[in-house]
């Protein structure tokens, strides 16, 4: 058995974060500032890109929403062309609770099948919402200090069409260290959102290279995002790698 960095439902929400009131991205001198950088000599390990996986990879996470924790399990179960590029699909054992968010109901999660950053959610039939291209909270190599700005276009389909636009994200590598989830003890990557378009959501990703896949996630929407308040976390239980 081998474990992939997979993102599956924990942090399949980061769409939602500026979904309300949307501007313009930046020009393209503003978007230079935070082009990556190159970290410091000793920044220590730096973590690349996974491959790709294959149809059958099943993974299982605690979940929790608002106070409420359950075990979820995603399978790929379909790879499908968007866009220009290959996406994974992934099927989750229960649907996503979020009432006042537009992935509200979601049983599948698209996923980019190079980066395995988010691409959108759907139920069997209907997509949700989505991020065009992806939201790149995972930009590879991973190395302690190295920053980058997301920019991407939001498309919510059901709730609320009229906020689809164009968001950016900023983030960084901020540590590389032990975290302790169900599936084990894990020297990761801890990258955060350091600043957002609207400044109305947070989030926090753990990477560990050591088993080549994300392995705790932490985010939200703080209570002046449009969609409301949210928070969700996310540990890894166990993975099976085809």
């Amino acid at each position: 058995m081998r474990i992939h960095q997979l993102v599956i439902t924990a942090i399949a929400v980061p769409l939602i974060l500026t979904a309300c009131n949307l501007r313009p991205a930046p020009d393209a001198s503003e978007a230079a500032v935070f082009a990556p950088e190159m970290p410091p000599k000793d920044a220590g390990p730096a973590a690349e890109a996974p491959t790709e996986y294959g149809i059958g990879t099943v993974l299982v996470g605690n979940l929790t929403l608002n106070g409420e924790t359950s075990v979820l399990t995603d399978t790929l179960v379909q790879k499908t062309e968007r866009d220009g590029r290959t996406l994974d699909v992934y099927e989750q054992s229960a649907a996503y609770s979020d009432p006042t968010g537009p992935c509200d109901g979601q049983t599948h999660v698209l996923l980019d099948a190079k980066t395995q950053n988010w691409a959108g959610c759907m139920t069997a039939d209907a997509m949700l919402a989505e991020s065009k291209p992806y939201t790149a909270r995972l930009a590879w190599p991973l190395q302690v200090g190295n920053q980058w700005r997301a920019t991407a276009r939001f498309e919510d389909h059901v709730l609320r069409p009229h906020w689809s636009g164009t968001y950016w994200i900023d983030y960084e590598v901020l540590a590389y260290e032990e975290v302790t989830v169900p599936a084990g003890r894990y020297m990761a990557f801890k990258v955060g959102a350091t600043k957002t378009q609207f400044n109305n959501w947070h989030e926090t990703t753990w990477y560990s290279p050591e088993v080549g896949a994300i392995v705790k996630a932490a985010w939200g929407r703080k209570t002046n995002n449009g969609y409301g308040p949210f928070e969700g976390s996310w540990e890894l239980v166990s993975a099976e790698l085809r």
